[in-house]
């Protein structure tokens, strides 16, 4: 397996932002860390193809351990998954450990893994290459070594349904035909895709898979994450919550894990200096530059209900033009290991306590009549379109090559025929 055979089958880190995994792969680590923390409360795809699939995605950690010469493969987990750690630790060569950590959030995050495993802190601004290491998800490694191009995504299907499930989606299906498979328990919900904390709430049911989406967690309507997702859902919103009701308590800036790892990252001075903003009179303070919108201080922090996180946002914009942030190496507070935020606690905080935390991996055969596969599902140029209207393509055919070298290819989830081809996506009627 080559790095231009990784670009070719359309790999994209499969839990976060979808940056192309060919370009990762490039690097010559030191580490090479496996995330299997998953820290979004109620989802589960992770842990669900670490059980199920675990040759797989222990080969695709080896040729990612080959391709990247690292020294070392670090498998970062939950200590609480007894079970599956003994299972991987079956699986594992001399060059791999298993680093058990806590049941924290964000534990996930790419910077906390990386400390957590390593003991190193990645410099604000820098890359994990910095300190010598690379991060891929559980489900990347598995794209590595299933042999076919990525044309379905593994995700979690949680909160208001009566069975909480793992499925694969062929990438292009609609939430509508997702969801037609799933008993919802909720006259009206709500959708909010990729998890609870660091996901978007959907406003149309004609939203489509993509290679990263992680889960789909539906919430009744008046439930008090949507209630909150809305409220701050402009930035105007923001501004104007932070003017009337901020105290400048600090519990946003003080639960930060950013600011816990020693990064310059003031929520509560984002917030302040939007209660002194007005018109064209604006502040911001660099170091939210390096905030990570893991959503805690919004979400969790603030006994207020207030956004600190979208206040950081707003400064995230503000800084584009201001110098560069030059501080001394950074390390972490002497408080970080008593300022972590226990999931349980999280879940309890967000009123999802109420929901079955598991989802265990099903098989949907979910098989849309139509799919809607979007040009671009991944940081970077979108792929350019080598099909024409009225083709017959088969499931994992080359439909738009990689343009440029931070793009990647994009290939048919099912069998069909070419009905339109726009700017932004490819669409195919399946054949009955």
């Amino acid at each position: 397996m080559t790095i231009q055979d990784i670009k070719n089958k359309g790999i994209v880190g499969a839990g976060g932002a979808g940056f192309p995994t060919h370009i990762k792969l490039k690097a010559s680590p030191e580490f090479l860390i496996m995330n299997a923390a998953e820290c979004e409360p109620l989802l589960h795809k992770d842990k669900e193809l670490l059980r199920h699939f675990t040759d797989t995605v222990m080969e695709g950690f080896r040729i990612a351990l080959s391709i990247t010469g690292a020294k070392r493969g670090i498998i970062g987990i939950k200590k609480k998954h007894h079970k599956l750690i003994d299972l991987i630790r079956n699986k594992i060569s001399q060059l791999m450990d298993i680093v058990p950590i806590d049941d924290f959030y964000p534990a996930g995050d790419e910077v906390t893994l990386v400390y957590l495993t390593t003991g190193r802190i990645i410099q604000p601004g820098e890359l994990p290459i910095s300190v010598g290491c690379v991060v891929q998800n559980v489900e990347t490694l598995y794209n590595m070594a299933h042999e076919e191009p990525v044309t379905e995504k593994f995700l979690t299907i949680a909160g208001e349904v009566r069975n909480p499930v793992t499925v694969k989606i062929p990438v292009g299906t609609s939430l509508k035909d997702v969801l037609s498979q799933v008993e919802i328990t909720a006259r009206h919900v709500q959708i909010r895709s990729g998890g609870l904390m660091m996901g978007v709430l959907e406003s149309s049911m004609e939203t489509v898979i993509t290679k990263t989406t992680g889960g789909l967690i539906l919430l009744p309507g008046d439930h008090a994450c949507v209630t909150m997702y809305k409220r701050y859902d402009t930035p105007s919103q923001t501004d104007r919550m932070a003017k009337a009701s901020c105290d400048q308590c600090s519990f946003c800036t003080e639960l930060c894990p950013r600011y816990l790892l020693g990064y310059p990252v003031r929520p509560e001075i984002a917030m302040r200096n939007r209660m002194f903003s007005y018109g064209k009179m604006s502040y911001a303070h660099p170091g939210n530059t390096f905030c990570c919108e893991c959503n805690l201080c919004t979400m969790y922090s603030c006994p207020e209900g207030l956004d600190p996180r979208g206040a950081a946002m707003i400064e995230k914009k503000l800084s584009r033009d201001m110098p560069k942030w030059e501080g001394l190496p950074v390390k972490s507070h002497p408080m970080m290991d008593f300022r972590k935020v226990p999931t349980e606690k999280l879940k309890q905080r967000l009123d999802v306590i109420r929901y079955r935390d598991e989802g265990p991996l099903y098989d949907l055969k979910i098989e849309p009549d139509t799919v809607r596969i979007p040009l671009k599902q991944h940081i970077g140029t979108p792929a350019k379109p080598v099909v024409s209207k009225g083709q017959n393509v088969q499931k994992n055919d080359l439909i738009a090559e990689a343009d440029g070298d931070i793009s990647v290819p994009v290939h048919a989830s099912v069998n069909g025929t070419i009905t339109e081809i726009n700017a932004s996506e490819i669409v195919i009627q399946r054949q009955t």
